[in-house]
């Protein structure tokens, strides 16, 4: 489950094994088919496994169709999908595992069969590499599973590098990355090292926060990124189905108060924690200011 929240903070989540994106307004737990759904296909109306949503500056709902090798827009609340890239032998791309739109209403996704993630302009005409064409590796223009991204607003990009158990960031124009959490191909529990991690968020303190999915938990590194990690949800050490548990948590996202959305996706459910905020600019990215601490949980269950 990936997800994304606007700005009017409706809840948007990319229900992959069932083929959806379902919409949950505030403080509703019952939602509302916007994309796919009727069963796994390839026509205007269907998905298949949907990996990545996210939100362009019209409101036309993008969504990373995974095993059809596209990406939709849904736009006008209609459930007709309109392809706005596929694979071809001009733009060869795999299966998407995050997407993003920019300040410019580039689609950025990631592209985790090819080890690489990708930029579309608005209307998918041109597709260009974003970062790393030299395939899969641990070096630091290189990238092994590369699951969620996040984009500034200086278009710096940060990398949740998987399979290297690491967070890469790569300023915009550079040619390789640099480490900013984790330690570069050596999994652990430990506050300096991270395990699997699947998405990443920035705010604008610099704080980076990390789905640390085979930790079960979820941790922020400063900008002095030797000093390690701290732990801010699923402190615990282990998985479980409480409150304060989580259980191979897949993405985060933030609302424009700067609650803290995460898909728990091994207990099938979206959890929401709410901290300190201020607002920001290009908000549809997701970019927020935080305060350290959390001061309240709730469950937001979803379909």
């Amino acid at each position: 489950m990936t997800i994304y929240v606007d700005d009017d903070y409706n809840l948007y989540v990319s229900d992959a094994y069932n083929h959806r994106i379902m919409k949950y307004y505030p403080n509703n737990r019952t939602g509302t088919i916007v994309a796919g759904g009727l069963s796994p296909g390839s026509s205007a109306l269907q998905l298949n496994d949907p990996k990545g949503v996210a939100m362009d500056r019209t409101g036309a709902i993008i969504v990373g169709d995974s095993q059809n090798y596209r990406i939709q827009k849904f736009s006008n609340d209609s459930l007709v999908g309109m392809t706005v890239a596929s694979n071809s032998s001009s733009s060869l791309f795999g299966i998407t595992r995050d997407i993003r739109v920019d300040c410019y209403n580039n689609i950025i996704a990631t592209d985790s069969v090819f080890s690489r993630i990708i930029k579309f302009t608005p209307d998918g005409s041109n597709m260009t590499v974003l970062v790393n064409n030299n395939g899969v590796g641990l070096a630091a223009d290189q990238f092994n599973a590369p699951f969620g991204i996040f984009i500034d607003n200086d278009q710096t990009l940060y990398v949740a590098d998987k399979e290297n158990h690491r967070v890469q960031m790569w300023p915009s124009g550079t040619t390789s990355g640099i480490t900013v959490a984790g330690i570069s191909g050596s999994a652990g529990s430990s506050l300096m090292r991270l395990n699997g991690p699947s998405a990443v968020v920035v705010d604008n303190n610099g704080f980076i926060y990390i789905a640390d999915s085979r930790n079960h938990r979820i941790v922020k590194w400063t900008m002095n990124y030797t000093a390690g990690g701290v732990c801010v949800v699923g402190c615990s050490g282990s998985s479980g189905i409480g409150p304060t548990y989580l259980s191979g948590p897949r993405d985060l996202k933030f609302d424009p108060s700067g609650n803290l959305y995460v898909t728990d996706q091994g207990n099938n459910r979206i959890q929401k924690f709410m901290v300190q905020t201020s607002t920001s600019s290009c908000l549809s990215s997701n970019k927020k200011k935080l305060s350290i601490s959390i001061h309240f949980l709730f469950v937001f269950l979803g379909g």
